[in-house]
């Protein structure tokens, strides 16, 4: 049984995992698959006499995870100030009103 490590930069999250695991465990010779969406990057043991290196790559490439393919998040639009509350600084309350204590009971507890 042979491994080969693979360097999968689109997948970047858990449900990529997944989509990797269960593409590459489809193949006739594939032994086991380990994922790690934190590394980017796929350990597959297979049997060599049943699949080579090329065929798994081909596998991945085929479910829209290619080996080594990097790729860009797509950029946010610019914010636009609109005027509207949202983008305005309002003053914040940081003192606690004890008539909010008073009727939620915490008073009565301290």
């Amino acid at each position: 049984m042979d491994k080969t490590v693979l360097h999968v930069p689109k997948m970047y999250a858990d449900h990529h995992v997944k989509a990797v695991r269960e593409a590459l465990l489809q193949l006739d010779g594939v032994e086991d698959v380990m994922a790690s969406s934190a590394f980017k990057r796929v350990t597959v043991s297979y049997d060599s006499t049943r699949l080579n290196p090329s065929a798994i790559e081909e596998a991945l490439r085929s479910a829209g995870y290619g080996p080594g393919e990097d790729w860009e998040l797509p950029s946010l639009p610019e914010g636009k100030d609109d005027k509207s509350p949202w983008f305005q600084l309002i003053q914040r309350v940081t003192e606690t009103n004890m008539l909010d204590l008073q009727m939620s009971g915490d008073f009565r507890k301290y």
